[in-house]
């Protein structure tokens, strides 16, 4: 399958406003502190998550929206040994740096540039996507929701986790580190949202409330015109 080299123009000159990390962000996502927290807290969690379910994504395809540094990518490859396996991510910078490690690693995965309001990729492919803290950068998370539901399989999963508005409005006040207004939810909207994109929860997780782990499965294919 062909995959898109770049986004297109149109969001391309989106990306200083809606996904300007700032740069104790930026720092934190390429730290050996976030592979760290990644492979042994998050990824922890969600693999607990599927044991409960009984369910194995070994073998399946896989998606992973948001890759950054490529950490994901390395642990997830390793542990599925999926069938294929793309990742993308707006931010150019982690877009390189995930080719790099693919290349470096040796891994058989596709990684290109891309947006996840409008994934470039066809409908009813993937057994599972993954989001790692991704929509709350998003200002139409809600569209991100109903597109991640396009290109799942029926019955697909949907295994994302994010933080909620309280978390966000914390680091704006002490940290100074600011996100759209419009992408920081309560776990109720967020369930809520999720629902409407055609979800249906089958696990969640919330460390100290703030942080949220949720497995969905698509139960419908929703069009984005529902957004609300």
């Amino acid at each position: 399958m062909d995959l898109p080299h770049s986004i297109p123009s149109h969001s391309e000159k989106r990306i200083g406003l809606r996904f300007d990390l700032h740069h104790l962000e930026e720092k934190l996502m390429i730290s050996p502190l976030k592979k760290l927290m990644f492979k042994y807290f998050e990824f922890r969690i969600f693999k607990r998550l599927l044991y409960s379910l009984n369910m194995n994504l070994h073998g399946k395809q896989i998606l992973e929206g948001g890759c950054g540094a490529g950490y994901g990518i390395e642990v997830m490859s390793e542990h599925f040994q999926p069938s294929e396996y793309i990742a993308f991510d707006l931010n150019k910078g982690m877009v390189a740096r995930s080719q790099a490690k693919v290349k470096s690693k040796g891994l058989p995965v596709n990684v290109f540039q891309g947006d996840i309001t409008a994934i470039h990729l066809p409908a009813e492919k993937f057994d599972a996507v993954f989001i790692f803290t991704v929509l709350h950068h998003e200002k139409n998370w809600r569209v991100a929701l109903s597109e991640i539901n396009r290109v799942l399989k029926p019955n697909g999963l949907l295994l994302i986790n994010e933080i909620n508005n309280r978390s966000l409005n914390w680091f704006e006040q002490y940290a100074k580190v600011y996100h759209p207004k419009s992408a920081r939810f309560t776990w109720k909207t967020f369930r809520n949202e999720l629902a409407k994109a055609g979800f249906s929860i089958l696990r969640e997780y919330l460390f100290l409330q703030d942080l949220g782990f949720f497995v969905g499965c698509k139960i419908s294919t929703k069009n984005i015109s529902d957004e609300s």
